[in-house]
């Protein structure tokens, strides 16, 4: 006798099942799928950055969030969205726009950037505010007239260096004649304001009347006069025959060099060796025919810190340093003697002033 073969559900047809096991893997795989693309929406790593957020210049987008995979950058001024991780788009209009990126099509971030005119920010020549005419020795006020800009960097022409920082600086002349103002504006050299103003003597103010019975009257000059001796040779006409031609420096005891002056090098040249110095392949002692072989120049830094030129190159050393200005300042003999600079440095992805 055969046995019967007993079946669970024997009315439900085989495909019933086949579609259940369909659906089953699917949903296996999507719950897959959306477990190894989540993203802490939290823990977004992004930035934007631009040297100058100014119409027509390079904007850069860039995203490092762990686990992203894909993105949507929309940069708010009506253009196509982009879908790379690292981009970089130009405003044409000024404005302020707000950024919203996607990441993995459930993130979404904002933020605000304001854009401004290139009329608004370069190509502007500064007015200096001053008088015309000072005296030896007076405090005179200076102002950039109708400048709102970062840095400012005057020098009052009596020195070959920059004199003071700052929008509206106070300086006493030191003395007279015709003085020829500069100011500097973000590092613009190209817009560089000049002005002239005439320094006089200190006016010389008697303390007190003078009173005709105290008043003591000159001596005759008998009474300075030495007696008359012999005729001697005057020591200045020997000391005129050994002059030489050129100028001598007396380095050692027995030895004398002619004067040198320091090679030329670029404002250009200068930055590349700066960067070379932050990779760690140049040092101060790359300097040294520049600088003069003093190491203790006064470095401006970001118009905020003053610091001297060894221990900036000890501070941008293995870093990742960007420079936007530079300015090097040189004496007659063509020595650097101070710099002034602003640059950012790279942390955590972002760039930020050191």
């Amino acid at each position: 006798m055969k046995k019967k073969r007993i079946s669970f559900l024997p009315n439900i047809d085989t495909r019933i099942y086949m579609i259940f096991g369909i659906i089953f893997l699917l949903s296996t795989v999507f719950l897959l799928y959306q477990y190894f693309r989540h993203v802490d929406c939290e823990k977004a790593n992004y930035y934007i950055h631009a040297d100058e957020y100014l119409v027509n210049r390079v904007v850069e987008f860039n995203d490092n969030t762990q686990g992203a995979s894909s993105w949507k950058w929309d940069f708010g001024d009506d253009t196509a969205v982009d879908t790379r991780s690292r981009t970089i788009h130009y405003y044409k209009k000024p404005g302020e726009y707000i950024v919203r990126l996607t990441i993995n099509g459930s993130c979404t971030h904002e933020k605000l950037i304001t854009i401004t005119s290139i009329s608004q920010q370069i190509g502007y020549m500064p007015v200096i505010e001053a008088p015309d005419v000072a005296a030896v020795g007076e405090s005179v006020q200076f102002n950039a007239e109708k400048e709102n800009g970062e840095s400012w960097e005057w020098s009052f022409g009596e020195t070959a260096t920059t004199d003071a920082l700052g929008k509206s600086p106070i300086y006493k002349f030191k003395t007279v004649g015709d003085k020829k103002i500069t100011l500097i504006v973000n590092g613009d050299v190209e817009h560089t304001a000049v002005k002239t103003i005439y320094i006089a003597p200190k006016a010389i103010r008697a303390r007190q009347k003078i009173d005709i019975r105290s008043y003591e009257f000159e001596k005759p000059h008998s009474a300075f006069s030495l007696p008359q001796g012999d005729a001697q040779k005057d020591p200045l006409v020997d000391m005129l025959q050994r002059i030489p031609v050129s100028p001598k420096i007396r380095v050692g005891k027995d030895s004398i060099v002619s004067i040198k002056k320091a090679p030329e090098i670029s404002n250009e040249q200068f930055q590349l060796l700066l960067n070379q110095v932050a990779g760690q392949s140049k040092t101060k002692d790359d300097f040294k025919d520049y600088v003069c072989e003093n190491y203790h120049i006064s470095v401006v830094v970001n118009n905020e810190k003053l610091v001297p030129f060894d221990e900036f190159c000890q501070k941008i050393s293995d870093k990742k340093i960007k420079i936007s200005a530079l300015r090097l300042n040189k004496n007659q003999e063509n020595c650097i003697q101070n710099i002034n600079i602003h640059y950012k440095i790279k942390k955590w992805g972002l760039w930020m002033k050191d």
